[in-house]
């Protein structure tokens, strides 16, 4: 799950959210369509064309209907939990749910992660409740008996304990919630998803054993996958982690106590923009606004930088429509930092030397909350 939106075909809206279908699930319908279609005449030969091909037709369809499924459920429930949901995009790896931002509450999170699988396990018990139901060796029977098997395979495969797994990300958002460490979580992710794509890897190991070169290129690929994503989101938060700033800086006199907490008067951006959103894109979602204001680059929530239009329009035309926010903003790691839970006080002292530009507030688990600048803390 990522931040943004992404390309395709729009197929519907979905309380008020695109969900738009990538060309690339054809490929994947083939690869189910078209096997299924060759395997069953020696299955069921007394079945006609209209039979075989009737089948294998539904089942590449209900594959697809099930990671349908599968996002909506994290995005209707992010929408319940009070999460930004700006996107659903079917595309050949499965699917994806896109955020603008999420809740700070990391249950809420866990949430948002588990029901995806939850969701493919409650098709498993429909499609076999269906198969036991129908008569065997219908089209039916078939076509229900092949969805419950995928779909318990979707929930297994999308529960494992790396990143970006909704598996993974759910141990994250729960070990945070238990222990108040957003580090020790990522790290624990870290090693999990590592031996999750160590075991993959051994598998795509058999497959060359086996001389299937289809198997090998795809276990290679999810092992790689795993791996690089579980160690990228330690590397994240690693660099990212909350600091709270020093409340004496050296070249400015101490602020007082006010004892009013930083997150009362923080103010939410109207818009959040995923690291690979083009410029293209950013400028036209922003087309209503100063182009002096600040706007937060996300990803999963997390702070990546701090981006404005005047920024974004130094861009050369001719390359608006390739170039990421990632190569203009200004990188976390070059931004100061309060928490909600400071006082004022502390985020008044950072700003008299954060040269005119606005603090950023990280909330529970480092999670992005929102900016104050000098104005809001004067108020």
């Amino acid at each position: 799950m990522l931040m943004g939106g992404g390309p395709g075909v729009r197929i519907m809206r979905f309380r008020g959210v695109d969900v738009r279908l990538d060309l690339s699930v054809i490929l994947i319908m083939a690869l189910f369509i078209f096997p299924q279609a060759a395997q069953f005449p020696r299955s069921f030969p007394n079945w006609s064309a209209a039979e075989v091909w009737g089948a294998a037709i539904l089942i590449g369809v209900l594959f697809v209907g099930s990671i349908l499924v599968h996002e909506l459920s994290h995005a209707l429930v992010g929408m319940w939990l009070g999460a930004e949901v700006t996107g659903i995009r079917l595309y050949i790896f499965g699917g994806a749910t896109f955020f603008s931002s999420k809740p700070v509450s990391e249950g809420r999170n866990f949430f948002i992660s588990i029901v995806g699988p939850l969701s493919n396990l409650a098709l498993w018990g429909v499609f076999d409740l269906a198969s036991n139901s129908s008569l065997y060796g219908t089209v039916w029977y078939v076509t229900c008996y092949y969805l419950s098997t995928v779909n318990f395979f979707l929930a297994v495969f999308n529960a494992l304990p790396g990143y970006p797994m909704d598996g993974g990300m759910a141990l994250r958002s729960g070990l945070i919630h238990l222990t108040k460490n957003e580090l020790l979580a990522a790290r624990v992710v870290a090693v999990l998803g590592c031996l999750t794509g160590g075991l993959i890897g051994l598998w795509a190991v058999q497959a060359v054993l086996d001389r299937d070169t289809i198997s090998v290129l795809f276990r290679a690929y999810i092992a790689y996958w795993i791996i690089s994503g579980s160690l990228a989101q330690y590397r994240q938060v690693n660099q990212f982690r909350v600091q709270t700033p020093s409340k004496k800086q050296p070249d400015a006199p101490p602020i007082a106590p006010t004892g009013v907490k930083v997150g009362q008067v923080t103010i939410a951006p109207p818009y959040a923009f995923p690291p690979d959103a083009t410029i293209e894109q950013f400028l036209a979602q922003t087309a209503n606004l100063d182009d002096k204001a600040w706007l937060p680059v996300l990803r999963e929530g997390y702070l990546n930088g701090l981006v404005t239009r005047q920024m974004a329009r130094k861009t050369p035309k001719a390359d608006l429509a390739t170039r990421k926010l990632e190569q203009v903003m200004v990188l976390r790691r070059n931004l100061a930092v309060v928490n909600v839970e400071d006082d004022v006080s502390i985020a008044a002292q950072v700003a008299l030397t954060n040269r005119g530009q606005p603090l950023a507030v990280l909330g529970a688990g480092g999670l992005f909350a929102g900016l104050v600048n000098s104005e809001n803390l004067r108020g």
